[in-house]
């Protein structure tokens, strides 16, 4: 191929006027045999202009990126279809994916780019050389090892030279092979287990060869490189075939070597923000990272699932017993050079806390360390906990980045001072004795006449971690009270403004303290709402409304607590507005969804202006993101606008029951709604539909039939995806204002169609199963209403049969939908099938076939709706008119056995409903751990067998039944799926079922048995013919408990109306409306 026209696109692709017909013409290209090689010749070119090189190195990476595998191989990581699986999630492909991607790269380019890609990557260097790594990324997922097998020879080959560039870049490409494999199980790891088993010695041998000769930047890149390879082949999963104990000891100690060794003095100049990313102390970093994580996965016994096996026993108890003080030994003199002011970087500092904070868990680690906790907290742990010159500076000049900074989720994961946090919460909560030393220590300081503001954060500081320990403790729980008003109360009032944000941080644990003198607690909601309305800090303000979070509880508050906050409610909502606008932090939001949650009714006067304002801020949000801007201050913006949504739509949830403030807000809100729906704003597609839900949860307003066409609009532009969402707004459309959608015949059209989009475009089986089910939703509703629809709903459902059907629920909700026509109208459902069968022959197999696939799967209806629809069909059939015999004659045996198995399942779960109403009860979690003995490990839970478990079946609620099927010995529950109690995703969505009490299934199976009694056709003999004894108790136990339903609903309606109770013992004499018990020759009776 010639590279001149390449390059020459590629060039252009870099000029903005040229850009767009560049593109058309490198796609043009791109798919003929041999482009491959000619990106690679222009790559390794030097003589090409850089811009055309590295244009040319993206443009492979996407390239192999998007054409590289087969469309029709699977795609799906195994362990990710068993979570799907496992709660009922569809992880099919979307439409399109396997017929839209026709092109796949030629063999004969694939074959070349094997074969030289790691060459090119080792002549190369960034920003060429990351983009042809990523490249080696998708390869090696697609390709290794059958189809890649010379990868292997490759990687070693460049290792075994004595060029040391080759070195490192062959390392980035072997990681990329070892990050493929990480996180798979262990039957799954067979091809790296063997890679490893060749090249782990060999990385071991570079790396101490390094180490001792070579203390270049160069060197410490190559070393640190190794380390992540070893760190990310190790962490979850060690292989004693390839790791026994001993070579795994040698890398220990390589890794302790590293933490031991004194860094070149050139370091030392550098300037200390610059030196964390330095590989010599990266190269620390990621030893650390190895002990640590081989500490708490596989180095202590404790730490062990039951079940282990010898080897993993005998490491675990080797590196605790044998290593661990080693470590322990080492990090302390990490943390005395820190002591001494010598420069430790963050990173090191915060995992050297870490692995002291694991060791804090173990009996043998902690006799070891337990005689210098006290050194470490005064020295270590409190210094990193006083506030210092940069964050002081952070917080008087931009005190939005100081919030962000402060609420950041990421910031435990990398930050000294919140390791610091840590250790100390759990030492204190854990181990004897240190609770009670911090505290002398923190009176030692606190007493101290020369105390300096900075020592009063620190005071502070630990005081907020300890709080949630200290008042838990029966030996603190008298002093608590006078230490809070004797120094946090002060300092709430503090000149010093990190003082008063500090106190507010503070107070947060003590929000359970129950007060002895009740002033005290007036105080500290005083004070707190002090801060909040009238501080001029914003860190001091954010602070204080995260404390009054914890103090607002409608349980631990109280009545007075309430009467405090009240008069300055509606300042204190604006307040947190005004924080929300300023910073963009979602935390704020939580703390106002409270608020709203817990004084709906106070709130009522300033809720339209609340609403106002958060949908102001929410458009201010919405067009920003559209301005070009930090990627994570973006983030950050939509989950703030994501914040909002759900901040609406708790106000609206709280305002439902005043019609006319519901009506202005959601006015105010249409506007939102308009901009996300109408600009395809897809990031608050769930939110912005989850707001809808509420807003017509009870009612439709006029103006919520205006959003109902925008929906339309947007489903059928960008939204189909967002079905199941979509279906909650529909649903309430349909049943909760059905005259205005029977009223304009678009509407049922415009969600039949949605239906219909849905279903024959397969958009996954879960958005399907939800289309049917809000077809049948539409069914019952409008019964009657619907006729002239029936054909095309009944010949969609057909339709749909005829593809493959992977889950039960979607085939199941498909029959549901026949047995609800069948139930409504049988003359209706036989007619509508004829005219389906005789207009489309290609649906006559499946329409034949509907009443033997019913047969066969109705003993997987689950839950109560969709076994009452079950109920009700087969009730329609024991009643069946005479003239549809010939129709279900080959049926007819399987009749009442499916009966049988229906009725009995509604019992269970009926009966387990009852149970589970007088048996909720809320327990206290307070998050913090128990304290254990010095002598003793910390009990630890293990999810090692996540993905396997859930695999398994959960077996059912072991249940008594009320003499229904008492004396069936046989394991009919085995398969986990006869008696699910639990309500199936889709009988949220209620229906005339569940609206009309007077539709009683068992009253129906009842009548229907009754009626068959003076059958003369033969039906009834046909029916019963082959019962068995057993089967026939079982239907005389279904039709008592009948019986006994009758009784107690007859009850409740008269004790309701006020009337007497008529107990089960005063009705026992009563004669039953049935002839189908005690000494009556009843053909459900056992003969003997």
């Amino acid at each position: 191929m010639d590279l001149i026209p390449v390059v020459e696109a590629l060039q252009a692709t870099l000029s903005p006027q040229l850009r767009k017909q560049a593109e058309e013409k490198l796609t043009q290209i791109c798919k003929t045999t041999g482009f491959l090689p000619c990106l690679i010749q222009i790559i390794l070119n030097e003589q090409c202009d850089m811009g055309a090189r590295q244009a040319g190195a993206i443009y492979l990476k996407n390239h192999v990126n998007t054409y590289w595998s087969d469309y029709n191989e699977p795609s799906v990581d195994p362990d990710i279809i068993t979570l799907a699986n496992a709660v009922s999630a569809n992880i099919s492909p979307a439409v399109g994916d396997n017929t839209q991607k026709l092109f796949v790269i030629s063999d004969p380019d694939k074959e070349y780019l094997r074969n030289v890609l790691i060459d090119a990557i080792i002549r190369t260097k960034d920003p060429l050389r990351c983009q042809l790594i990523t490249a080696s990324g998708t390869m090696i997922k697609s390709d290794f090892p059958s189809k890649w097998p010379q990868f292997i020879n490759q990687i070693h080959t460049c290792l075994s030279t004595d060029n040391i560039d080759a070195w490192e870049s062959a390392l980035l490409v072997f990681y990329t092979l070892v990050q493929h494999y990480e996180y798979k199980k262990t039957e799954d790891r067979g091809p790296m287990d063997e890679v490893m088993n060749i090249v782990l010695p060999h990385l071991h041998q570079r790396f101490m060869h390094l180490f001792a000769h070579n203390d270049s930047d160069q060197s410490a890149l190559i070393q640190k490189q190794i380390l992540k390879i070893f760190h990310s082949y190790t962490q979850l999963h060690l292989n004693f075939r390839v790791l026994p104990t001993q070579t795994m000891a040698t890398w220990l100690d390589t890794c302790c070597a590293m933490l031991e060794r004194h860094l070149p003095e050139r370091l030392n100049v550098l300037d200390e923000e610059d030196r964390p990313e330095h590989p010599w102390w990266k190269c620390k970093k990621w030893a650390l990272h190895i002990l640590i994580r081989t500490f708490e996965r596989h180095g202590s016994p404790a730490n062990l699932p039951k079940g282990q096996s010898p080897d993993r026993i005998e490491f675990a108890n080797f590196y605790l017993k044998g290593f661990s003080g080693k470590v322990i030994g080492l990090v302390f003199g990490i943390l005395e050079a820190y002591r001494q002011k010598v420069y430790v970087s963050p990173r090191v500092l915060q995992l050297s806390l870490n692995y002291l904070r694991e060791s804090v868990r173990h009996a043998f680690s902690w006799k070891i360390m337990q005689d210098h906790v006290v050194v470490l907290i005064q020295d270590i742990i409190y210094p990193l906990l006083c506030i210092n010159d940069d964050d002081i500076e952070l917080f008087n000049d931009e005190p939005v980045e100081f919030v962000r900074a402060r609420l950041d989720i990421l910031d435990e994961y990398v930050s000294p001072v919140s390791a610091a946090e840590l250790f100390l919460a759990d030492a204190v909560a854990k181990r004897k004795d240190v609770l009670m030393k911090t505290v002398s220590f923190l009176g030692t300081i606190i007493h101290n006449d020369g105390i300096t503001i900075k020592q009063k954060d620190g005071i502070l500081h630990m005081l907020g971690v300890i709080g949630n320990v200290l008042i838990k403790k029966k030996a603190f729980a008298n002093q608590l009270e006078n230490m809070i008003v004797q120094y946090l109360f002060p300092e709430l009032q503090s000149q010093t403004a990190f003082l008063r944000a500090r106190a507010c941080y503070a107070l947060r644990n003590f929000s359970k303290l129950e007060y002895t003198n009740p002033d005290n607690s007036v105080r500290c909601l005083t004070y707190l709402i002090n801060c909040l309305c009238n501080d001029v800090s914003l860190p001091v303000k954010v602070e204080a409304a995260m404390a009054l979070n914890l103090f607002m509880s409608d349980t631990e508050t109280g009545e007075k607590g309430k009467a405090i906050i009240i008069p300055h409610l509606q300042i204190i909502v604006m307040r947190i507005i005004e924080i929300i606008r300023q910073t963009e932090i979602d935390d704020m939001m939580i703390v106002l969804q409270k608020i709203v949650g817990l004084f709906d009714q106070e709130l009522q006067p300033i809720a339209v202006q609340m609403t106002s304002q958060l949908v102001d801020f929410f458009k201010h949000v919405v067009c920003s993101e559209n301005t070009p801007s930090d990627e994570s201050k973006a983030e950050e913006r939509t989950v703030a606008a994501m914040g909002v949504l759900n901040t609406l739509d708790t106000i609206v949830s709280c305002m439902g029951e005043k019609p006319e403030l519901l009506s202005q807000i959601e006015q105010i809100i249409y506007e939102a709604i308009l901009l996300v729906l109408r600009d395809g704003i897809l990031d608050f597609y769930e939110e912005i539909l989850t707001l809808i839900d509420t807003l017509t949860i009870n009612t439709v307003s006029p103006l919520m039939w205006q959003v109902f066409y925008l929906i339309k609009e947007a489903f059928f532009r960008d939204a189909a995806d967002y079905f199941a969402e979509i279906m909650n707004c529909l649903h309430n459309y349909i049943v909760n204002d059905t005259p205005s959608f029977l009223s304009q015949p678009d509407r049922i059209e415009t969600v039949f169609e949605m239906c219909k989009h849905v279903i024959v475009n397969d958009l996954g089986e879960d958005s399907e199963a939800h289309a049917v089910k809000l077809i049948e939703v539409i069914i019952l509703q409008c019964q009657d209403n619907m006729s002239v629809a029936l054909p095309a709903i009944v010949q969609l459902i057909a339709q749909r049969f005829q593809r493959e059907i992977i889950t039960s629920e979607l085939r199941l909700m498909l029959l549901q939908v026949f047995i609800v026509i069948l139930w409504l109208n049988p003359d209706r459902f036989f007619q509508t099938l004829n005219t389906v069968a005789a207009n489309d022959p290609s649906t006559q197999t499946v329409i034949g076939n509907f009443f033997n696939r019913w047969m066969t799967d109705s003993e997987s209806f689950a839950g109560i709706h969709d076994r009452r629809v079950c109920a009700l069909g087969l009730c329609t059939l024991l009643r069946i008119d005479a003239k549809y015999y010939s129709a279900i004659s080959n049926i007819v045996p399987k009749i009442l056995p499916n009966c049988i198995h229906t009725y009995q399942g509604l019992i269970k779960t009926y009966q387990h409903n009852e149970e589970d109403s007088d048996d909720d009860s809320n327990d206290d979690d307070d998050s913090v751990p128990s304290e254990i003995d010095d002598g003793d490990d910390e009990n630890i839970e293990h999810d090692d067998d996540f993905l396997g478990k859930l695999k398994g079946k959960v077996p059912d609620h072991e249940m008594s039944g009320d003499g229904v099927g008492d004396n069936n010995d046989d394991d009919d529950d085995d398969d986990g799926s006869d008696f699910d109690i639990d309500e199936t995703d889709l009988e949220s969505y209620s229906t005339i079922l569940e609206v009309n009490e007077d539709i009683d299934e068992f009253q129906i199976f009842c009548q229907c048995l009754q009626q068959l009694q003076s059958d003369t056709t033969g039906y009834n003999q046909a029916l019963l013919q082959n019962l068995t004894a057993e089967q026939r108790t079982q239907i005389q136990n279904i039709i008592h408990y009948a019986e006994k339903r009758k009784q107690e609903k007859e009850s409740n309606k008269l004790r309701e109306a006020g009337g007497y109770n008529f107990t089960q013992s005063s009705m026992a004499g009563q004669p039953l409306n049935l002839n189908f018990g005690g000494s009556v020759n009843s053909p459900f009776q056992n003969s003997k």
